[in-house]
């Protein structure tokens, strides 16, 4: 009963919620105008996260009981600070410095009270245990990290909403044949919010998640990852749980590795915005916001079902090969774009300038 009513109460909860979060930041005025650097082009209500927190929330407390809530006090406590965090920082935006002092709180309330680590890489690369403390540090480093890269996809209308269903679901499906029915219920809970919040993201969105949203998934579903890494699955349903891992997070990783590899290459801050995030590439295309997160969610869903399909292979080929696949599509992507905008810059050049070139060769 429980894992039902966790999805039943989140998605009501978050779809009944959303219309009073629209309505109130439209009438304080408080919203997300377009820029030179934001591809939408209405002011739009951008709080959107407040809804899906709440259905999430209201969904642990229906869905289990005060002593398994008990016990995931610190990942609660850690979750709402990032909550706290991405409201704050959507009302007035914060140095990247003083988000990231919460956001490395947050991880060590998780990894060193709520002892929740990765203690090695399953055999990997040899790497069966860490050493003292290296396991705590790297797991605060990985939270970290996919939290903020979980919030750089958040670009066009339904995409970081869609992959976050479908990592959560997965993730409860998981947790779900290991008997962890806590697990399950907390990623459950996620993937019923993100329906109600996508029925009002998708394109054209009458509302963003905001940072408020992105970085509370990019929290949750990090550390529910971290969980699944450590968690002993019967055997015939996963045996590469470290490439599995990478393939639910193959989009946020590809593209915070893309765009700080760019930014650095054209001289610019690694943490500086841009629009050369790959959905923008898809956008710049041709594709919509419809077409263009819907590629990416198919991909990512694509990687999974290659990671958990072919599993006999071993966890090095199968990184190996999504590796290679994700960087060779990006690399054909963005060569088509650049031919692209050559021939549309060809096609604009004055007419006189053809004309005097012309002449000089004769």
């Amino acid at each position: 009963m429980g894992l039902p009513l966790a999805i039943a109460t989140s998605f009501l909860v978050t779809l009944t919620l959303m219309p009073v979060v629209i309505r109130i930041f439209r009438s304080i005025d408080l919203l997300d105008r377009p820029d030179k650097r934001k591809i939408h082009s209405v002011s739009t209500p951008s709080l959107g996260g407040i809804a899906i927190f709440i259905g999430m929330l209201m969904a642990l407390l229906l869905a289990l009981p005060i002593a398994e809530l008990a016990n995931e006090k610190y990942l609660l406590g850690a979750t709402s600070l990032i909550f706290l965090l991405g409201v704050r920082d959507d009302l007035s935006s914060l140095l990247a410095q003083h988000k990231l002092v919460v956001q490395v709180f947050a991880a060590f309330l998780v990894v060193f009270l709520g002892d929740v680590k990765i203690e090695g890489f399953n055999g990997l690369f040899g790497i069966n245990n860490f050493p003292w403390l290296m396991d705590e540090i790297f797991t605060m480093f990985v939270i970290v990290v996919m939290t903020n890269a979980f919030n750089l996809i958040d670009g066009i209308d339904g995409l970081a909403g869609s992959i976050a269903l479908v990592i959560a679901t997965f993730l409860g499906w998981a947790a779900f044949q290991s008997g962890l029915y806590v697990n399950a219920t907390l990623a459950i809970a996620v993937s019923g919010a993100t329906l109600g919040f996508l029925l009002y993201n998708w394109y054209p969105s009458k509302v963003f998640m905001g940072d408020t949203g992105s970085m509370v998934f990019g929290f949750i579903l990090t550390v529910l990852m971290v969980k699944f890494l450590t968690t002993p699955i019967p055997p015939s349903t996963i045996l590469s749980p470290v490439a599995t891992s990478l393939a639910l997070f193959a989009l946020p990783v590809y593209d915070t590795l893309r765009v700080i590899l760019i930014r650095i290459f054209t001289g610019k801050p690694p943490l500086s915005p841009d629009r050369n995030h790959i959905h923008h590439v898809l956008l710049k295309l041709g594709l919509n916001h419809s077409q263009s997160t819907l590629s990416l969610v198919s991909y990512n869903i694509l990687m999974i079902a290659f990671a958990v399909g072919f599993q006999h292979i071993g966890e090095l080929w199968i990184m190996l090969i999504m590796t290679v696949t994700t960087v060779t599509i990006g690399a054909l992507l963005d060569r088509k774009l650049m031919r692209r905008e050559a021939a549309r810059l060809a096609q604009i050049i004055p007419p006189e300038i053809k004309v005097s070139k012309s002449h000089t060769s004769v």
